[in-house]
């Protein structure tokens, strides 16, 4: 933005933008801010006029930001949570908050890591809620103010994010119990030649174009552990969908070592690798900078994953 643009924008219209850009809705952005939809139409006229952009479009089923706009959102909604820590209360108290908390989470960590996260929660934070989704996450999301935090593991992350460390995880393979080919005994060369199941979830950090990132970790993980040759058969984007396909077919897979100690494998026989498989670290992505609310739920993160 140049200097004129700067000294000539009303910065009331930044609320507008904010507010347009993670609601992409003159309506909802109105709701949100306690103005008419007439208000909000006539902020945006005024914001195209200094900035010399349409900033958004209408698309099939919601306004969608300009390739300016797409790139003012994440700066306009990093300087807006600055100024509302800055001018909001001086401290977050997790007795008296009623927010609530949205994180993008999979099944595998919501077994492993939430129930201790909740405890604390339940506890601490006595009034206020705690939402996870597991579809649909993406960068965007976590830029627009949607979601508080997503856990995972990542291997590259945009500067404007953060990532803190929670846990590491290894790897087990898993069969199911009756296999034909544990008449042998329980042992890696029960494995050989096995079909095999391997899991990639989504990557909502990776550019299109780029290898799954899980893919080649799975690939690598069973490289390592060794035990079969077998082809791999079907790829899934959870490790609950992986639990479903072992215990009901003779394919095999490499699950999270802390999978295996929630009761969730039922039915299923767990084999150690044949060498020990590096650990991946898990942990949580957020806003670079956070502080407050979502610096409070992250320390809860990390007790409970302290206590694993």
């Amino acid at each position: 933005m140049s200097d004129v643009h700067f000294k000539s924008l009303d910065l009331n219209l930044l609320r507008v933008f904010d507010a347009l850009y993670a609601e992409r809705s003159a309506t909802l952005a109105g709701a949100r801010l306690g103005l008419t939809q007439s208000a909000i139409s006539h902020a945006l006229g005024r914001l195209r006029q200094v900035l010399k952009d349409e900033l958004f479009v209408r698309g099939p089923t919601s306004l969608l930001p300009t390739p300016r706009g797409a790139e003012l959102g994440p700066a306009v909604r990093e300087a807006m949570a600055l100024l509302e820590d800055s001018v909001g209360s001086p401290a977050f108290d997790p007795l008296r908050s009623e927010r609530q908390f949205v994180i993008g989470a999979t099944a595998y960590t919501c077994s492993v890591l939430l129930p201790g996260v909740m405890r604390r929660f339940a506890e601490q934070a006595p009034h206020a809620r705690l939402r996870v989704r597991g579809e649909n996450l993406s960068a965007e999301e976590l830029d627009r103010g949607r979601l508080d935090m997503i856990l995972g593991a990542f291997d590259d992350l945009p500067p404007r994010f953060a990532f803190t460390p929670l846990m590491d995880e290894t790897g087990v393979w898993v069969i199911r119990e009756g296999h034909p080919a544990l008449a042998g005994g329980r042992n890696i060369a029960a494995l050989a030649g096995l079909s095999q199941v391997l899991i990639a979830p989504d990557d909502v950090f990776s550019p299109p174009g780029r290898a799954d990132s899980r893919l080649k970790r799975q690939n690598r993980w069973r490289e390592l552990s060794g035990g079969t040759t077998g082809e791999e058969r079907l790829i899934v984007p959870d490790t609950y969908s992986a639990l479903a396909m072992v215990r009901q077919t003779d394919m095999v897979c490499v699950l999270p070592r802390r999978l295996t100690d929630t009761g969730a494998i039922g039915g299923l026989v767990t084999i150690e690798p044949e060498r020990p498989i590096p650990p991946v670290t898990l942990g949580a992505v957020t806003r670079a900078g956070e502080q407050g609310p979502v610096a409070w739920l992250l320390g809860l993160m990390g007790e409970a994953a302290a206590a694993l």
